[in-house]
């Protein structure tokens, strides 16, 4: 009986599993780095947000051809206070109320300081 309950204890110990995940790195951008809305944030939007968010889908449309026209507007982007901006703080990592993509960490950080620079279309 004892070997048994020593066997059972074994490999229910054995059994038990911690995967440890690593915390993910914000990058430190610095606002004077020039970011590109074609080569930093627009591959954000393309492989998060465009197959539901196109042309003939929800708005905004994040298209490639429609990305950055859909979202030049006081409702997405606020160049007063770039962290309430809607295209920000909607899908912004731990944050979120979007049902089905959230930014990582650091595609947030890129957008953030993207509109610090004042969301140009470069």
């Amino acid at each position: 009986m004892k070997l048994l309950l020593g066997l059972f204890l074994v490999l229910a110990v054995g059994a038990c599993e911690y995967d440890f995940v690593a915390p993910e790195e914000i990058p430190d951008i610095p606002v004077e780095e020039d970011l590109s809305f074609a080569t930093d944030v627009l591959p954000i939007f393309t492989a998060n947000c465009a197959s539901c968010h196109n042309s003939g889908g929800r708005a905004p449309d994040l298209s490639a051809a429609n990305a950055y026209q859909s979202i030049n507007t006081a409702k997405y982007i606020n160049r007063d206070n770039p962290e309430s901006s809607l295209i920000y703080s909607y899908v912004k990592a731990g944050a979120s109320t979007h049902t089905h993509a959230q930014y990582t960490g650091a595609q947030g950080q890129y957008i953030l300081v993207w509109i610090q620079q004042g969301a140009q279309n470069n």
